[in-house]
């Protein structure tokens, strides 16, 4: 049976196109075994594309995926806890598919079809009465690894109690937030989605609006991807795109935004001339070697794309959302006609069908959040708008005023959202007004700005902030620009850890930015090298090395809960923590390297004594040495968290999560059940420092390294002087020191790199491009 706690099951996936693979990498990834079906010896090369891709965490997760033919061996549904239909979008296929399913699946399995519109009581309709209780839609986003949403759609036949479960399963193992929607034509997503893009497109060639323009216009400056609408059409697939909007025509003889959307005669062109985007090779834009082409309206020729220079004020990209929207709204004419019909009228749309594709106003808006990788949903993009949207509305001609923003209207309220003391409350339209109610968030699902408006912050600092979890468990939140380090950060922190021993049972060092922390802040020692300010550099250091060693040695448990990237000094606040919780999609490294450094806050040290620390007496400690030392010094980070235990810098009791929405409830719990089982701090023991052998045996491996050509000239310098830290340097017979003496060697290194051009020249460049220079 299906529920939140099978993490290893079975699954039949039927369909082994773009998403029917997809979802069959994701089962196998979380320890899933899955039958992958598909006409002939399609499944068979749909997993070779997989292997290829990297679609699976590890590659033996690939083992689990049996492909197979439909038509032979469609038998395997028999033991099947799962069995998810994901073939081409038409009712007919599937309801025959599911009619062959019927004869021969256990009675307890949960079925699915995977569509993105189509109606679910319509398939089922192949089934059997029982058995249209165990299924439902299931509508999920491409890469399914890679996306979180997951439209699930019961029908009024569904079992209730299996969609709860279903839904737990798939926020907990799947690492996806479920929104569930109503049984009809496009579900939330596809029906608001495909009529912004279509809306877009229509205005855009209405009013000149060349597709650089447009995709600049509808991109980051309104929160949303830099693909755009016409980037992203072609991504979509023109014949995917007219399919859906035809489909919707049909099914929706009543929608009137929809009927009175009429195609452009160039996109029926397009279609006829199989241009039908990334997939053909052109659409709107087409790719020539290293060139992007962009279309021409009038020719249908593709022409070299075009900087847009529009008259926006360059800083507007920085300004906070709410100030961009009404900036663009009011812009000259052709951009903000453009802007108001293709950015409002969408919104109109998702205001107006609200109540009859979403059970409530917060999950239309998660479902287009997540979907679509908006900063906001409808409604809260409504809500940013305020009083100018409402005004610049009322200059379009829309099919019919939406329903919602009528009742809002009646109702006397301005918002849809709204806070009342410590509680988050939502607009639900009741007849024809309604009223606020209060918005409930499952408890694992913790949102820092949500504890934050509730009063529940204990102390902060413009880069820094701590909100009680609760259970008197602190989370200590970086607040930088990508959450670098600075001394004044590391100040602050190292006084809340101290309080934090008499005030809490534990800490959770988190956050919900992008990423947890890229580091320490490099323009920070471009500022020490530039003034010679050697003691200063060294002080910076002390401190990262000074705040480690409280993260390990403090009286209470502290945990770090990681998403994104935790690199350089990030991952050194990560290292010595006792428990480190880590999204699946966690990226964590050490790349100094990459910059002419070493790491010096703690890192090599760290990583020294954790190669070290098992080491039986008469065991000769270099073999144990050689993967830590290559992974500092070719500055590796992990592709995910997996690869991080490999990498060494997660431990075997480290932990995983698969929904980053989860990942600080569930550090909490960790803290938790440390201080529940009597946490004592490790006490402070030596290290191995293997001396001058040591050092010789791996500039061995420094010198092959070399001569391969696998390394540059400063690379080496670099090797040698991470090797030179971890053996413990000159020493002449390995002998055990003070976690102080590797921490003086970490400091004496870095500043010596510093003051070679081409760690100067490096940490230029990565400043300056993002990228790394091997110079």
């Amino acid at each position: 049976m299906v529920n939140g706690n099978l993490r290893k099951g079975h699954a039949v996936v039927l369909g082994a196109g773009t998403m029917g693979s997809g979802i069959a990498a994701l089962l196998a990834s979380i320890g899933w075994r899955v039958h992958l079906l598909d006409q002939g010896d399609i499944a068979a090369q749909a997993l070779q594309r997989l292997q290829q891709s990297g679609a699976f965490y590890q590659p033996q997760d690939a083992a689990r995926i049996t492909p197979g033919d439909v038509n032979a061996d469609l038998d395997c549904v028999r033991d099947a806890d799962w069995v998810v239909e994901a073939i081409i979008e038409q009712i007919e296929p599937k309801r025959a598919l599911w009619r062959q399913v019927a004869e021969r699946v256990n009675p307890d399995a949960v079925l699915s079809s995977n569509t993105s519109g189509l109606g679910i009581a319509e398939i089922a309709l192949a089934l059997p009465e029982p058995m249209r209780r165990r299924f439902l839609g299931t509508h999920f986003f491409n890469p399914p690894r890679v996306m979180r949403l997951l439209e699930l759609i019961p029908t009024e036949d569904t079992d209730p109690d299996l969609t709860v479960r279903f839904t737990t399963f798939a926020e907990r193992l799947l690492g996806k937030r479920v929104v569930l929607a109503k049984d009809r034509p496009g579900f939330i997503t596809t029906r608001i989605g495909v009529y912004a893009m279509m809306q877009a497109l229509v205005s855009a060639i209405q009013h000149g609006i060349t597709p650089e323009e447009a995709d600049l216009l509808l991109g980051t400056l309104v929160g949303r991807p830099r693909s755009g609408v016409f980037r992203l059409t072609d991504l979509v697939g023109l014949d995917i795109a007219d399919n859906i909007i035809r489909n919707q025509k049909e099914r929706l003889p009543d929608d009137a935004y929809i009927q009175s959307l009429e195609t452009p005669p160039l996109w029926r062109a397009l279609i006829e001339q199989g241009r039908l985007g990334e997939k053909a090779g052109a659409g709107f834009y087409r790719r020539e070697g290293k060139e992007i082409l962009a279309l021409d309206y009038a020719t249908l020729e593709y022409r070299p794309r075009i900087e847009p220079n529009l008259p926006i004020d360059p800083s507007l990209s920085r300004a906070p959302y709410a100030e961009r929207l009404p900036a663009l709204l009011n812009l000259p004419d052709p951009y903000g006609a453009f802007f108001r019909e293709a950015f409002l009228k969408p919104l109109a749309y998702g205001a107006a069908v609200m109540p009859d594709v979403a059970y409530d106003i917060p999950s239309l808006d998660m479902a287009m959040r997540l979907g679509y990788n908006w900063e906001l949903g409808v409604f809260e993009t409504w809500d940013a708008l305020g009083e100018a949207g409402r005004d610049a509305l009322q200059t379009l001609r829309l099919p019919e005023e939406p329903a919602t923003l009528r009742a809002l209207r009646t109702a006397g309220l301005k918002t849809f959202y709204a806070t009342k003391g410590a509680s988050r409350l939502y607009f639900e339209p009741r007849d024809e007004q309604g009223d606020y109610t209060p918005l409930m968030t499952p408890q694992f699902f913790v949102r820092l700005d949500d504890l934050a408006h509730a009063g529940r912050v204990l102390d902060e600092t413009p880069e820094c902030r701590v909100i009680d979890l609760g259970d008197d468990v602190a989370c200590v939140e970086f607040r930088t620009k990508a959450n670098v380090l600075t001394p004044s950060l590391m100040e602050f922190l190292l006084a809340f850890l101290e309080r934090a021993e008499r005030a809490h049972v534990g800490v959770v060092i988190g956050n919900q930015g992008r990423m947890f922390s890229a580091g320490f802040n490099l323009n920070l020692f471009l500022e020490y090298i530039a003034r010679e300010d050697w003691a200063g550099m060294e002080r910076g250091l002390s401190l990262l090395q000074t705040l480690s060693q409280r993260i390990r040695y403090c009286g209470v448990p502290v945990v770090a809960a990681v998403h994104g990237y935790a690199l350089g000094g990030g991952l050194e606040v990560v290292l010595p923590c006792v428990h480190v919780h880590a999204h699946v999609d966690a990226g964590l490294g050490l790349p100094e390297a990459s910059v002419g450094l070493i790491p010096a806050g703690g890192g090599t040290t760290l990583m020294t004594r954790r190669a070290l620390q098992s080491l039986p007496p008469e065991a000769d400690p270099l073999p144990h040495l050689r993967a830590p030392f290559l992974t500092l010094a070719y500055g590796k980070r992990s592709s995910n968290a997996f690869d991080a235990y490999t990498l060494g810098f997660l431990r075997e009791r480290d932990t995983l999560c698969w929904n980053i929405d989860r990942l600080l409830y569930e550090a909490k719990q960790h803290v938790l059940a440390l201080s529940r089982a009597g946490y004592r701090p490790p006490e402070p023991t030596p290290i191995l420092a293997t001396g001058v052998n040591g050092y010789s045996r791996l500039m061995m491996e420094v010198h092959w390294m070399h001569q391969a050509g696998q390394i540059s000239d400063h690379d080496r310098l670099i090797a040698e002087k991470i090797a030179f830290v971890m053996t413990g340097g000159d020493l002449r017979d390995a002998v055990p020191m003070p976690e102080a003496h590797f921490h003086a060697l970490e400091r004496q290194v870095f500043l010596e790199l510093c003051q070679t051009e081409k760690t100067v020249a490096r940490i230029r460049h990565m400043l300056e491009t993002g990228k790394p220079l091997r110079n």
